[in-house]
C-alpha cells in the first residue's frame, strides 16, 4: 500500500474519531482513535495511547486499513475497508 493512500485512510480515521484497524502479513490490531499515527516515509508509526509501545508498519506489509465507525448499541460498526492489490 502507498504512503499517500495510508495517509488519506489515518486522516479519515482522525476525522471520524474511529478506530483504524490495520492487516499487515503477520498479524492485525486495531488503533483506537486516541493513539498517535503518523505516515512516515517507508512506515506507519503508531504510538499507543499509554506510550510503553509504538508500532512500526512498513507499508508494503500492509495489504488492508479499515476504518472503524461505532454504533451505538454496542455492536460492532459500519467498516469502510482499503485493500491493497498485489501483483
Amino acid at each position: 500500500m502507498d504512503r499517500e493512500t495510508v495517509k488519506r485512510i489515518v486522516d479519515e480515521a482522525r476525522a471520524e474519531e474511529a478506530n483504524l484497524v490495520v492487516w499487515d502479513r503477520r498479524d492485525t490490531f486495531t488503533v483506537e482513535p486516541k493513539a498517535e499515527i503518523s505516515a512516515e516515509d517507508e512506515y506507519l508509526k503508531v504510538r499507543m495511547e499509554d506510550g510503553k509501545a509504538t508500532v512500526y508498519v512498513e507499508y508494503d506489509c500492509i495489504y488492508k486499513l479499515v476504518v472503524e465507525k461505532d454504533r451505538a448499541g454496542g455492536r460492532s460498526g459500519a467498516r469502510a475497508g482499503f485493500s491493497a492489490a498485489s501483483s
